[in-house]
């Protein structure tokens, strides 16, 4: 069997899965489109992959772990506000808080993420206080432009975070979110976890994250994007980068 045949084969196996079926599809519209058809696919953005571990720099959430700056979910600080990042005068430790936020269409939703549940970090503690307030308010098209709106927020974090770039230029890997030990809807989109086919080891997933950061790296920060001119912020369009 040739490798291309041994991956795809592995991937549909993947993908026929019901749970894992189900729980992309609260991420992308048809989750049978990231299924590769041809081996030139294999490194398409939103299609699925198996990298080899030897060619990969995982990272995870958990603070004090290698390349750790490169996850969304990583913070700056909390005494050291002159380090965090800044869209106009809002200033963040996490770029997790700048991407989740627009995800909502409604100024008030801003206003209130902003003044109660992203004041530091992801506040865990209100997120069903915000879900019950605005419920119904996320953009219907969040899933078309979750990706560009996410080469934006990358591009920030290079831009005013010095960790995480001097991190993503101190290897020539392919930076991976490591999912092997989590289980959330959205992990093997964003990220890809460890498997072993023939007594070899690769990440396995769309790694969209790890994908986007490699061209971040190339480009030095300026990953270009293109965004819905309705797309708002606080009530005011998106302020260009």
């Amino acid at each position: 069997m040739n490798r291309y045949m041994t991956k795809l084969e592995f991937i549909t196996t993947q993908l026929s899965d019901p749970k894992l079926l189900k729980d992309l599809a609260t991420v992308v519209e048809d989750p049978h489109s990231l299924i590769p058809q041809t081996e030139a696919e294999f490194q398409d953005l939103c299609k699925f992959g198996l990298y080899p571990a030897e060619d990969c720099q995982p990272f995870t959430t958990k603070q004090g772990t290698p390349f750790y700056s490169l996850d969304n979910m990583s913070v700056l600080p909390i005494h050291e506000e002159d380090r965090w990042m800044h869209y106009g005068d809002f200033r963040f430790r996490q770029i997790e808080i700048l991407y989740n936020i627009v995800r909502m269409d409604s100024v008030e939703a801003h206003n209130w993420l902003r003044d109660n549940l992203f004041q530091k970090r992801v506040d865990a503690r209100k997120k069903t206080e915000y879900k019950a307030k605005f419920r119904g308010s996320h953009r219907e098209d969040w899933k078309k432009i979750q990706t560009e709106w996410m080469k934006y927020c990358l591009n920030l974090k290079y831009r005013d975070n010095l960790t995480f770039r001097k991190d993503l230029h101190s290897t020539d890997k392919i930076p991976v979110e490591d999912a092997t030990a989590t289980n959330y809807a959205s992990n093997l989109f964003w990220g890809a976890r460890l498997v072993e086919i023939e007594g070899k080891k690769y990440y396995f997933g769309c790694n969209v994250l790890g994908k986007l950061l490699v061209q971040l790296r190339q480009t030095k920060g300026r990953l270009p994007y293109t965004l819905p001119d309705n797309l708002h912020l606080f009530g005011k369009p998106i302020i260009p980068l």
